[in-house]
């Protein structure tokens, strides 16, 4: 089964979202606490970059698909 482009970007959005919350929850607690997870912080950061470089690709390749029509 191929999932559009359209299907795609939903479902990455739904991922970055969940991602920017456990980022942001793991950066307030550890600034609370002081103590700093360096490596789950930056592989969190690592795949919402990742994940937000997809999701405007995709975008894009659909606007251009609804442009032509």
């Amino acid at each position: 089964m191929k999932l559009d482009n359209k299907t795609l970007v939903y479902i990455y959005i739904v991922v970055l979202f969940i991602l920017t919350y456990l980022f942001a929850s793991r950066l307030i607690t550890s600034l609370k606490t002081q103590e700093f997870d360096y490596l789950r912080l930056s592989v969190n950061l690592g795949l919402l970059i990742y994940i937000i470089i997809k999701v405007v690709k995709l975008g894009k390749i659909e606007n251009d698909k609804t442009d032509k029509l």
